[in-house]
């Protein structure tokens, strides 16, 4: 793990990281980051840090907002993913992260089963699908903590694919969260990259989709077969059939 993870006594049991009693305790034993339950969510934090913890909320800011019916048959990522054939509705979000993306395609009208294999994450992304409205939770399904790769699907419309990239962290642009998970979770070399494609074509779905930033060399040097463009990130659309 990049990071040494302060491990409040309130967070679930069996969480890799360093129990603390405090967030000085934390801080005093060199932890980046602190997990615990903050305003009622799971969440982590830099211990005595001015910055505002995270969580995953699908209920309210940013990812409420984006997840309104009007917005979301706008999203680039719903255009890459298309429109299902043979009645396949099941989108398979390997790297699901936070869930943002994910809950954008049940939003849509998808089933997506996420995988995330940091168990930090997991146990983030678990607490916010517990307090998801219903009718998104539904068609959200949590896989047990793994790497995908540990994972065979059928009967798939989609494989999606968001792995991490390595950013600057000295740059004001870096968003907290985005750099919070990079210290969780390490950003895949070449040869991971190209392992993750050849595992997404082995699920035989209809396409796999991988977002990547802009300007980006494209995934494992394979090129796709048509990208939805934005200034700052793209969708890589790779259709098998």
């Amino acid at each position: 793990m990049s990071a040494v993870v302060g491990l409040l006594p309130d967070c679930p049991a069996g969480l890799p990281g360093h129990p603390v009693g405090s967030e000085a305790q934390a801080q005093a034993a060199g932890c980046k980051l602190v997990m615990g339950f903050h305003e009622e969510r799971l969440s982590i934090w830099i211990p005595q840090g001015p910055e505002t913890p995270l969580s995953v909320d699908f209920n309210h800011g940013k990812q409420g907002y984006r997840l309104d019916p009007e917005r979301v048959r706008h999203e680039r990522l719903i255009k890459a993913l298309g429109k299902p054939r043979d009645d396949r509705w099941r989108v398979l979000d390997a790297t699901a992260g936070l869930g943002r993306d994910a809950a954008l395609i049940a939003q849509a009208g998808f089933q997506v089963l996420l995988i995330e294999r940091s168990p930090l994450v997991h146990a983030l992304l678990a607490d916010g699908l517990s307090r998801a409205p219903a009718a998104l939770a539904g068609r959200m399904c949590l896989l047990p903590c793994q790497d995908s790769r540990e994972t065979r699907e059928v009967d798939l419309h989609a494989v999606y694919l968001d792995p991490m990239f390595p950013s600057r962290e000295k740059s004001a642009a870096v968003k907290k969260d985005l750099l919070w998970l990079q210290w969780l979770n390490d950003y895949p070399e070449r040869e991971e990259e190209q392992a993750m494609l050849d595992w997404a074509r082995a699920q035989s779905p209809h396409r796999i989709v991988v977002k990547r930033p802009a300007k980006a060399p494209y995934l494992g040097g394979q090129t796709p077969g048509f990208s939805q463009k934005g200034k700052a990130v793209r969708f890589d659309v790779y259709p098998l059939g």
